[in-house]
């Protein structure tokens, strides 16, 4: 019996061909799923950009009105000691040196040599 034989009759091996398929098949739904977004996001600037109706009509009705007149917040300003005291430590933090990293010599970092598995006849 040849050894590709066996290696191809196991369970969880997968031809190389149908990981390809398979591949491909992810991939194009990927670009479907692209392509969906974006026609949703045009729709809504379609949406968004033909938004009219006139100056005396009651704006409570409209959601669109209500979510572009009902904006976040500015951010509340800081105070400026607590801005002095993060600049202050973010400076000493800066002047401190560096850890000490421990870096293996290159004998450690090249595997030993071996050679390829002997074929049982």
């Amino acid at each position: 019996m040849a050894p590709n034989a066996v290696l191809y009759s196991l369970p969880m091996h997968t031809h190389p061909a149908q990981q390809r398929n398979q591949h491909r098949h992810g991939k194009r739904l990927w670009h479907w799923l692209l392509a969906l977004c974006a026609i949703v996001f045009a729709l809504q600037l379609l949406a968004a950009s033909s938004h009219s109706h006139g100056v005396a009509d009651q704006l409570d009705g409209c959601v669109a009105c209500q979510v572009t007149n009902h904006l976040p917040a500015d951010v509340p300003g800081t105070p400026p000691t607590l801005l002095a005291v993060f600049l202050a430590v973010a400076y000493v933090l800066a002047r401190l040196p560096a850890a000490q990293a421990h870096i293996a010599p290159p004998s450690y970092l090249i595997p030993p040599r071996q050679a390829p598995p002997a074929i049982a006849s």
